[in-house]
């Protein structure tokens, strides 16, 4: 009864309401502005792992080096990157830009001399800008490390790296999201009509879609005061606002207008839409919240960030489909049927001469004839539906991860294109090495110390992702004989007076020093020609690390071992993360429908839906199916936190159709006892309205597959897929199949569960049903005892 109660006081006052959830959410759009200057791009690392800790000590012992740019003067054809007035222009263009504190220094081709640095061409060349801070931190200061640059006069200048391929992401991203808008918020709109026949009933989901969104992103800025989110969760936030604003629209509006059209007052039909559609509504998104909340067991904060700002999400659009939405059906009462599609048709008809259509016998739904045929052979849609299924998650089983980078990205793009050009026109490998930090005993430079490195160093380097390693005793060479220096040699002329050594060695000893020596602390970097965030460059990693020589402790970092870590991560948590979400899940629709029976199969049925749109993820955008259709070209991966970003979002999405269709079989259930009968009426009541909020979601999800970036695509297109089996093959086909199959067990549990469960009353059951709604003096208010009727089966 608490929501019907609660029906009856927003009835009641629902002026007053309705003007406040206003004025909240206007408010609210006012603060919204400033979410984006309040997000970050970054938030991809693992604060908790052994490359996250190689950036602390990289800053804490080494004093700089915890981040880099790579700055490419990409040269005219003809040009000489080697030539003095190439380099001077070079030396120019970062003038400014090596005085700022947030920078270390860069090394180039004028410091080095190495050849690595030019192309192989000879046209071009590139820097590594040496940052005082990491790559996470860099991201927020981009604008201002840009500016710092002077445009060469002898080149063009394009910056790859960490803070440039994010902050282009983000900016591609938030284009894409505007682009999906503006395409399927047409289409919305159109289905709306084509659900509800009504203009005025259209447009309400959309309203309380422009209230939720501003609140969430007001909501997201007041967060991101107290902790880091990422600047993706507005994408989240916009697409899930959407989504369920006008899912849980569409359940309670066509709720009322239901029973208006059964003949209860306006006031009863208010309350009864909330004590159903309303309650469905209500638990339909603690489910979403609680599938998003798994991804606040990530370390890493950019997961997390989707979690805060879905959770976020999903309390706006159940505020305003609790307060608004009844308030402002409480004062249109029947008028939210105006401006009816049929009624202008007729009006056109007449105008042009033509009589009206012949209404005749009120025909049979579709919906009901689909639901008898499948009452009536359930083996024979249960058996090959299943195994289409499980046919279609196959792919699943092959699935490889990587991380983004800006291959991802379309052409056009500075980071993109920079990052290319490197791979393309240079030694790859050359920017981002293995960083490896090897802790000896006492003085690194003594021979015992050095004899132990250079081991260590040597199984490294016969790796075959690994082409070198270089170091503090790399490429030192005995100046009498030009051959490898020995260990013995290196040692004794680290250890000899730099007034006895030769100027060139002594400088070059004290460089070697300067860069890759702190106390018995020794960098030493491996370079890979591998992509270092490909699944084959973070495979390197493990192999790196098993490493042993006696007398050396190592750690490792970099771009690779960041990427491993975060797989790592990501796999040790997902499993905890999917356990609470579907024991959470199963938790609260046994609590809505009292049976242990129904949350198993819910859960079973919402795996197989979201297994079988893995499968298609990884068959189109890993294995490269469909690539000229949907205009991409396949990375060999898949997208790294992608599947557990899909499987929440996808989880509580599914959980809505699942409570919508289980609510009402159930009440058609508690009212009449048969099985088969309630299922078909259940599926009748509410397929229309399933199919119209999954096409809406399919429209607004399929919008995303013109994105350039094939992360958002493939994020767009395998959610489509998922809410179209959902919609469909699954709550139209299996779930009722399985429910006429499994009989009066679908609402069975233990005898004290079923007990506690009845005494907690959130069981649908349409009291109003059992006597008339209505008093007949006005009020209203249903009369009868409103438990009659409900004894367990």
């Amino acid at each position: 009864m608490l929501f019907s109660r609660w029906g009856a006081f927003v009835y009641r006052f629902r002026r007053p309401i309705a003007i406040a959830t206003i004025v909240l959410a206007v408010a609210a759009g006012a603060v919204a502005g400033g979410v984006t200057g309040a997000l970050s791009a970054g938030g991809w690392l693992d604060p908790n792992s052994e490359s996250a800790h190689v950036i602390e000590r990289l800053d804490d012992e080494f004093g700089a080096g915890r981040g880099s740019l790579v700055a490419l003067f990409k040269g005219q054809p003809g040009s000489d990157a080697r030539s003095e007035a190439f380099q001077s222009d070079i030396a120019a263009s970062t003038d400014r830009l090596v005085a700022d504190d947030r920078v270390d220094g860069i090394v180039g081709y004028a410091q080095t001399q190495d050849d690595r640095f030019i192309s192989t061409d000879g046209t071009s060349a590139y820097i590594v800008v040496r940052l005082a801070i990491t790559d996470e931190e860099s991201v927020d200061e981009m604008d201002q490390l840009r500016a710092l640059f002077d445009p060469p006069q002898a080149s063009k200048l394009l910056l790859a790296g960490v803070g440039p391929f994010t902050e282009d992401q983000a900016g591609q991203s938030e284009k894409e999201l505007l682009q999906a808008e503006l395409i399927s918020g047409p289409f919305a709109l159109l289905i709306l009509l084509a659900v509800f026949a009504s203009v005025v009933a259209a447009g309400l989901p959309l309203l309380v879609a422009a209230l939720t969104i501003p609140t969430t992103l007001a909501a997201l800025f007041f967060v991101a005061q107290a902790t880091e989110l990422s600047i993706y969760v507005q994408n989240v936030a916009t697409m899930l606002g959407l989504a369920l604003a006008i899912d849980y629209s569409l359940f309670m509006v066509s709720r009322f207008r239901e029973e208006l059209r059964r003949g209860r007052s306006v006031e009863s039909a208010v309350q009864i839409m909330v004590a159903t559609a309303g309650k469905a509504v209500a638990f339909s998104g603690l489910a979403v919240a609680i599938g998003l909340s798994g991804l606040l067991l990530f370390e890493p904060t950019a997961l997390r960030s989707f979690g805060i700002g879905g959770s976020l999400v999903v309390a706006a659009s159940v505020f305003y489909a609790l307060t608004f939405l009844p308030a402002v059906l409480g004062m249109l009462g029947p008028r939210v049927n105006a401006l009816s599609i049929g009624g202008l048709v007729a009006i056109i008809r007449r105008a042009i001469g033509r009589a009206p259509a012949a209404t005749g016998a009120p025909r049979v739904s579709r919906w009901e004839r689909v639901a008898h045929t499948v009452m009536a052979r359930p083996f024979v849609f249960l058996i090959p539906t299943l195994a289409f299924l499980l046919f279609a998650g196959t792919p699943f089983l092959r699935l490889s991860q990587g991380i983004p980078n800006a291959s991802t990205l379309p052409p056009g793009l500075e980071s993109r294109d920079a990052a290319v050009a490197l791979e393309d026109e240079f030694a790859p490998g050359e920017t981002s090495p293995i960083t490896i930090l090897a802790t000896v005993q006492g003085d690194p430079t003594s021979e015992a110390n050095i004899v132990a490195l250079s081991s260590y160093a040597a199984q490294v380097e016969a790796f075959d992702g690994i082409d070198r390693i270089e170091g503090p005793f790399s490429h030192l060479q005995n100046p009498l004989t030009g051959a490898d220096a020995t260990p013995s040699e290196i040692a004794s002329a680290y250890a000899a007076p730099r007034e006895q050594l030769v100027p060139e060695l002594a400088a070059a000893l004290d460089r070697l020093r300067d860069a890759y020596i702190r106390g018995s602390v020794v960098r030493l970097d491996a370079i890979s020609p591998i992509d270092p965030i490909s699944p084959a460059g973070t495979a390197i990693i493990p192999e790196v690390r098993a490493v042993a020589v006696d007398g050396v402790t190592t750690e490792v970092g970099g771009l690779a071992a960041q990427g491993r870590d975060f797989m790592t991560s990501q796999s040790a948590t997902i499993p905890w993360a999917v356990g609470i979400t579907l024991g959470a899940s199963a938790l609260i629709l046994f609590l809505l429908f009292g049976s242990v029976v129904i949350p198993i199969k819910a859960v079973i049925m919402t795996l197989l839906s979201i297994t079988a749109s893995f499968g298609a993820l990884v068959w189109i955008f890993q294995d490269g199916n469909l690539s000229g259709f949907l205009g991409f070209e396949s990375p060999g991966f898949t997208i790294a936190g992608n599947p557990i970003i899909m499987f929440s979002v996808l989880f509580g999405l599914s959980m809505d159709y699942e409570v919508l269709l289980l609510s009402r079989i159930q009440e058609a259930y508690r009212r009449t006892g048969d099985n088969t009968a309630s299922v078909a009426e259940g599926l009748t009541k509410t397929a229309g309205v399933i199919t119209g909020a999954a096409l809406i979601m399919v429209t607004v999800f399929s919008a995303f597959a013109l994105a350039e970036s094939i992360t958002i695509k493939s994020i767009g297109v395998g959610m489509a897929v998922a809410v179209l089996i959902d919609a469909t093959i699954i709550r139209v086909l299996l779930v009722p199949a399985t429910m006429r199959l499994m009989g009066r067990w679908n609402w069975w549990a233990p005898g004290p569960l079923g007990r506690f469960a009845d005494r907690l009353g959130f069981s649908h059951a349409e009291d109003e049903d059992l006597e008339e709604a209505d008093t007949g003096d006005g009020s209203g208010r249903p009369i009868g005892d409103p438990s009659a009727g409900l004894a367990r089966p």
